[in-house]
């Protein structure tokens, strides 16, 4: 069994999807899940995590002083 043949049978019924919008959906996923791997290659999230941290950190801190 083909796998187009799967794609199209399971999707583009639903969806009336085309050759050419299936290769794009197809390409756009394997793109994102490239992008996505590299991302957390490099570790880009860590800084935004230890960002993130840091800033609930120091809300905390001046809810703790407003409130006293």
């Amino acid at each position: 069994m083909n796998f187009l043949f799967v794609y199209e049978y399971f999707f583009s019924v639903a969806l009336a999807l085309g050759p050419v919008e299936i290769g794009l959906t197809l390409f756009a996923g394997l793109g994102f899940l490239l992008m996505f791997g590299y991302s957390s290659f490099k570790g880009g999230y860590q800084d935004l995590i230890e960002t993130t941290l840091k800033n609930d950190e120091l809300r905390r801190e001046e809810r703790k002083k407003n409130l006293k």
